[in-house]
């Protein structure tokens, strides 16, 4: 759903192929799903249409008195805006309460959203329980949540390798098949249409600039798009590294392509209490050429290997970066590389609460 000023549009929300409307409307004993779908192009149908004659602020208003009156529907979408500060402040509690209402209320995509919230403890405890009922609620509807329950189940059960040392100090190690393929292959799926250049943003101008030292292209998942699989993922990487699975930062897919690297860096941040203290690198994929990991300090490559996690510790025993953790991604020369990092904090950290990413 757009806005008179064309806010970005959580992924959450529906947007409809109004060209089929009418026809699709009159079928007969329309199934669940399809009366969802109406339901939804009716709302944003009803938003374009007050936005253009009154604004956006009454047809952000009409939604939140829908949403009051028990609309299923409404109650999704001012959830996502609450989590997203769109159209008003981000209250993450409200929209928890909104999700969990529409969940209720039996709507598939709430139930998925209820359950990302829960595992992420947004708005709300973290609830590793209740997000895998709510999974499974939603997994009872929909036959694609149904298959992404599969794969997380079948990741949890699988066994956690004892981690292979490579360096004593600083501490860097390898847990083989950390991933299984079918958790890899959702994870890469899910990223691939969401990739974009990496970019930082000039502290002078505010104009985001190509990053100066990744050229890869990347994307990661917001809190309210955390689904079984990635929770699953979390958890192990959670269990390998010895840490509060609440301690991680949003999963950061990226893709390399030939020619594109890395180049040397730390991962630790500038000017932060809360600092990052492990990485976790999850290597999806096999079939490329070049893309070693070097600690260049070290004089160590770690070649990757499909499934597997590379960890190391980014801080030395006085908390302070460790300069010899410094590592780059050598260069793809053949085929496309995908990674998925987990920063990891010294403390519990929420992107949507700025206080802990400091």
């Amino acid at each position: 759903m757009r806005n008179g000023r064309r806010n970005r549009v959580p992924p959450h929300e529906a947007r409809a192929p109004w060209r089929n409307r009418r026809r699709n409307a009159s079928a007969a004993c329309p199934s669940p799903a399809f009366a969802r779908r109406i339901e939804a192009m009716t709302l944003e149908a009803d938003f374009a249409a007050i936005a253009r004659q009154q604004g956006p602020q009454a047809a952000a208003r009409m939604v939140e008195q829908r949403a009051g009156s028990g609309d299923a529907q409404a109650m999704l979408v001012l959830a996502q805006w609450r989590l997203w500060g769109l159209h008003g402040p981000r209250l993450l509690a409200e929209g928890y309460r909104l999700a969990s209402a529409a969940a209720a209320a039996g709507m598939v995509e709430a139930h998925t959203l209820h359950a990302a919230l829960l595992a992420t403890g947004t708005g709300t405890a973290a609830d590793a329980g209740a997000a895998d009922a709510a999974w499974r609620a939603a997994a009872a509807i929909d036959p694609a949540v149904a298959a992404t329950l599969a794969i997380a189940t079948s990741l949890a059960a699988a066994p956690l390798n004892a981690p292979r040392v490579l360096s004593v100090d600083p501490w860097i190690a390898i847990v083989p098949g950390l991933a299984t393929e079918a958790a890899a292959r959702h994870v890469i799926a899910r990223a691939e249409p969401r990739l974009q250049p990496s970019f930082v943003v000039d502290p002078a101008s505010g104009q985001r600039r190509p990053h100066p030292v990744r050229t890869s292209l990347g994307t990661n998942f917001a809190p309210s798009e955390e689904d079984a699989v990635l929770h699953a993922l979390h958890r192990r990487i959670a269990d390998a590294t010895g840490t509060p699975i609440d301690a991680g930062e949003p999963l950061h897919v990226l893709a390399y392509a030939p020619g594109q690297e890395y180049r040397p860096h730390l991962d630790t941040l500038p000017g932060v209490a809360n600092q990052r203290a492990v990485t976790a690198i999850v290597y999806l994929n096999a079939d490329f050429e070049g893309g070693a990991t070097r600690f260049g300090k070290l004089g160590l490559d770690v070649a990757p290997e499909a499934g597997s996690a590379l960890l190391f510790r980014s801080l030395d025993a006085e908390g302070r970066a460790d300069p010899r953790t410094e590592h780059a991604g050598l260069a793809v020369t053949a085929g496309r590389k995908w990674i998925a990092t987990r920063w990891i904090r010294q403390r519990r950290c929420h992107p949507w609460e700025p206080e802990t990413m400091r």
